[in-house]
């Protein structure tokens, strides 16, 4: 959920202060959507945006008009498209007058809207606000520096001002009184919000402008800048890449005999998960096993023999041990009479290809139902035309036709055998997990469920069984039952908000996980008995994650979860330029990317992630994938696939430019899973050794009113120790800690202190230390964004913007230009210059890094396609992809590292792993210490060989 901080500035005039004599603090840099962007230094502050909140609170950004010409000029044109598909038109005017910015907007609806706001919207990070102390009129209060309550002050004002605790005031000031809520948005993301002007639904006539206007002034003053679309081309700071997508065999890139797969899938039998929350080979059950793997989607899985082998090539040489077969249906059920016969071509293609995959020791996961095209009439719906995907997905629990189009599916699927591998599908021990449909959580898509007759039926069936008559129903709800609705009667109506509080939505919580579970139920019998199929099963993995959730996930073999860091936001048609994403330091954030879905793992079964990115063509995602993968090790995840290696058998065979998700379009998202793998599959980092549960009986998860979201506030403990749900135990307590292992929950005793899904900072720090999880030395503070793991072996520092990692085979980070990542013995010491980077070293062989023969260097500043449009400076507005040749960020790291074995030398490398050229060391280190390798990594190095991001050290 993405929460703003709101100006709702009802004020027809503005007035500016004046900081003359003193330089300018702050800069506000006028967007091309109309909005600012207030930085401090290099670094953004926050962002003031233009929108609007409809009546069901769904925001919408206002955007440039497509054909935009900008220039320096006060005016800013844009239109907000509302969730309604109503459209307000706009004009943003801004002003600099001695130190201070003024601003007017000018909404006109096109057409007759209902809206809760017109606003100009700015988000402030937690970090920028957490201490800092706010004056609204004659009350004051400070933001706190862990979440207790959303409401902070709701008043009419004439004044605002913030204070930082380092000392910088920010002053809006009004002409008349303004109704200002201040909210902190922890319980959703990591945000703080201020909503500035009146409050509740309104309807807006066509044509009626609406004028809103702030000043804004600050300490130091505030200097303005007016944007200007970017266009990278290759020069002096973009360096040409040449990529070539195989591996070379032998080649330090090779990671195919680094031990992470064991040929051929189902060597050692079925996977099959272990009740302390390990998956394991059933032949080997004593020896837990992790899987890393891709996506592959769409035409990308059809492809023709030989270059099936070549892909599954390159994959193992990659290092993945696992593949998800995903958007797959489309083209299986093409040409065919319905959409559950398969298309005998392509199931040749996809045959061969799965083949492959499991030849070489890669396992296989798939949904049941991800997109296939279903045609309405083959469930009941007497019209032309293709069921909706989404609408497809909820068919299924209620309506008994989708249900059996989804079962004659998948026995086709299941029940084919493969001639490749003389094994039906259902009894291929490759093919190891089956999710039963992609992204399907009933609570995704409330305005869909709504409209389906079956739902209300299944609804008030429910109901009726809960509360016998109508009278219960009423004296539960209370003011939420209206006059005319009645269970026993079929009239009560489902909520139009999964999200909002009440006995209402409590209870459809507690519906759906009903649901699911029932229609988990009959599926695992379908699967398993009919068609005698023994791959492991999960379902509900993805967006609305509740308590009561739990209580259905308790039922499958596995738990599932997605998550998308600057996933892209489609500012006018779908899945269509412009896109927007936020391209700002997951680092500076406190790394919250995946956090959230910790608390979705059931500490008894195995948990994976099959579904993640740091998405193209946000510029810190070389470092995103990487904190996935110690997230993963950390918590000692059975699983974790990105998305995606390819969408399109175009891209995966010959280069191609960069797109939103694919690895193989994108040379530098690639390049930062090799310490994934080396972190999460290899076992660099350690998982902690405690754990802290949401600990809560089945009943509990389904009955506590208000129902709260599954992931507590404490959520950023999952960079310091391992935590998720149990299901069981001390119905009265609903947060235990316990060490790893242990199957009894600890009494209440020292959680008292804590209350629930909130406990207070300080009590729980204690409670920590006292059970030996945060030792005296472990810097963490949540307060400040600084989280280092039990282990030691990663630290994120938010307010530095650096993460290292510190481990025996893997070490390195984070930095901005400037900073230095240094190890605890300094080991490894890297001097980050020019550009921010991530830069890491990985031992090769067996060995410690001190000791390896063999070294990996990865040297990864940020990769855009040449002639690739933003429109503003921060690039957060895509507007055109741009072409082919790929081009790096110029940057150079100084690398330093302590290592035993004499006379090592160090070679550039090729994306392909191929040795380009000897790299320089320090000729005077390496004469007065042979045991230090000192060398600089250069992204411009060689202007004939191409830009270089990976480095072999080694002995020849």
């Amino acid at each position: 959920m993405r929460v703003s901080v709101t100006f709702c500035l009802l004020v027809f005039g503005i007035t500016t202060l004046s900081f003359a004599g003193e330089p300018a603090r702050l800069t506000a840099n006028v967007q091309r959507s109309g909005g600012l962007t207030i930085t401090e230094g290099n670094q953004p502050l926050f962002q003031i945006e233009l929108g609007a909140f409809a009546a069901n609170w769904q925001m919408t950004s206002a955007t440039a008009p497509a054909k935009y010409a900008i220039s320096n000029t006060p005016e800013r044109n844009f239109s907000i498209r509302t969730a309604t598909g109503a459209v307000v038109n706009g004009v943003a005017t801004y002003s600099e007058q001695n130190g201070a910015v003024g601003a007017k907007y000018q909404f006109t609806p096109a057409s007759d809207v209902s809206l809760h706001t017109l606003h100009a919207s700015a988000e402030f990070p937690v970090a920028a606000l957490a201490g800092a102390k706010w004056t609204a009129g004659d009350k004051n209060g400070k933001f706190p520096d862990a979440y207790k309550d959303a409401g902070l002050f709701s008043g009419e004002i004439k004044t605002l001002s913030i204070e930082l605790p380092r000392g910088l005031t920010l002053t809006w000031t009004f002409h008349e009184p303004t109704q200002v809520l201040l909210q902190d948005n922890r319980q959703w993301g990591p945000t703080v919000s201020v909503r500035i002007g009146p409050q509740g639904e309104k309807n807006y006539k066509k044509g009626e402008t609406v004028k809103l206007g702030f000043n804004l002034s600050a300490t130091g003053g505030i200097a303005m800048s007016w944007d200007q679309p970017v266009t990278i081309t290759a020069g002096p700071e973009w360096v040409p890449l040449n990529l070539q997508l195989d591996i070379e065999a032998g080649s330090a890139l090779d990671f195919s005999n680094m031990g992470l797969l064991d040929a051929p899938a189902g060597k050692f039998g079925r996977v099959i998960a272990r009740p302390d929350g390990q998956f394991a080979f059933e032949k080997d059950p004593q020896t837990a096993r992790r899987f890393y793997g891709v996506n592959f989607c769409f035409s990308a899985l059809y492809i023709s023999h030989e270059d099936a082998d070549r892909l599954a090539d390159r994959l193992m040489r990659l290092g993945y041990n696992a593949v998800r077969v995903h958007h797959y249906e489309g083209e299986l059920v093409s040409g065919q009479p319905n959409s559950t016969t398969l298309n005998s071509e392509k199931l040749d293609q996809l045959d061969y290809l799965l083949a492959a995959f499991a030849k070489r020791g890669l396992y296989i996961t798939t949904d049941l139902f991800v997109s296939r095209p279903v045609p309405n009439k083959e469930v009941g719906i007497d019209r032309p035309g293709n069921v909706e995907m989404d609408t497809y997905k909820i068919l299924v629990p209620v309506v008994p036709a989708a249900y059996e189009n989804f079962k004659a599916f998948s026995k086709a699927l299941l029940d084919h055998v493969n001639p490749y591998t003389k094994l039906r599908y259902a009894d291929d021990p490759a093919l190891a997990w089956l999710s039963m449909i992609n992204e399907g959580m009933f609570g995704n898509f409330m305005d869909k469920v709504r409209k389906v007759p079956e739902w209300t039926l299944a609804w008030n069936k429910y109901l009726e069984k809960q509360y016998p008559s109508r009278g219960a129903l009423a004296a539960a709800w209370k003011n939420e039952l209206k006059d005319s609705e009645d269970q026993t009667k079929g009239t009560v109506e489902l909520p139009t908000n999964i999200y909002a509080g009440g006995a209402r939505v409590g209870d459809c919580h507690s519906f759906f996980a009903a649901t699911d579970r029932e229609m988990i139920a009959k599926m695992r019998k379908f699967l398993t008995e009919e068609l005698k199929c023994k791959a492991l099963i999960t379902n509900a993995n993805a967006w609305t994650n509740f308590l009561s959730d739990q209580a259905s996930r308790m039922t499958y073999d596995y738990v599932d979860d997605h998550f998308y860091v600057d996933h892209p936001h489609f500012l006018e048609q779908p899945w269509r330029l412009p896109s927007k994403c936020d391209n700002t330091s997951p680092i500076s954030g406190g790394a919250t990317g995946g956090r959230y879905t910790t608390f979705t793992r059931l500490f008894d079964k195995p948990f994976t992630i099959t579904e993640y990115n740091y998405s193209c063509p946000g510029r810190f995602r070389g470092v995103g994938g990487i904190l996935t993968g110690a997230l993963g090790a950390i918590q000692n995840w059975g699983g974790i696939w990105r998305f995606a290696y390819c969408h399109s058998r175009d891209n995966e065979l010959q280069p191609r430019p960069m797109n939103y998700f694919d690895m193989v379009t994108d040379p530098l998202g690639q390049a930062s899973e090799r310490a994934s793998l080396c972190l999460f599959v290899r076992g660099d980092m350690k998982p902690a050794p405690h754990a802290v549960s949401v600990a809560t009986t089945e009943q509990e998860a389904l009955t506590t009113r208000p129902m709260p979201k599954l992931a507590p506030n404490w959520h950023w403990l999952a960079w310091v120790t391992k935590v998720g749900t149990q299901i069981g135990g001390d119905p009265k307590s609903i947060t235990a800690l316990l060490p790893a292992g242990e199957a009894s929950r600890t009494a209440a005793g020292p959680l008292a202190a804590l209350q629930a899904y909130q406990p207070d900072v300080p009590a729980l720090m204690d409670l920590l230390k006292s059970k030996g999880i945060l030792s005296a030395s472990n810097p963490t503070d949540p307060t400040k964004n600084i989280f280092q793991s039990e282990t030691g072996e990663i630290t994120i520092d938010a307010g530095k913007n650096v993460m290292l990692l510190d481990t025996p085979r893997t070490a390195g980070g984070y930095a901005p230009a400037g900073q230095s990542i240094v190890t605890a013995d300094k080991g490894v010491s890297i001097s980050i210059q020019d550009s921010d980077a991530t830069v890491w070293v990985s031992a090769l062989d067996k060995e410690p890094i001190s000791k390896s023969k063999r070294l990996l260097v990865t040297h990864l500043t940020d990769l855009q396609n040449t002639d690739i449009k933003y429109g503003e400076k921060a690039r957060q507005t895509l507007l055109d992809w741009g072409k082919l040749p790929h081009l790096v960020r110029a940057g150079k790291a100084k690398v330093i590292i302590k290592n035993s074995n004499p006379n090592m030398k160090v070679w550039a490398l090729s994306t392909s792993g191929k040795r380009i050229g000897e790299v320089p060391r320090f000729a005077e280190r390496a004469t007065r210490d042979p045991g230090i390798i000192e060398f600089t990594a250069d992204v411009a190095g060689d202007a004939q060989g191409g830009a270089r991001m990976c480095y072999e050290i080694g002995e020849k």
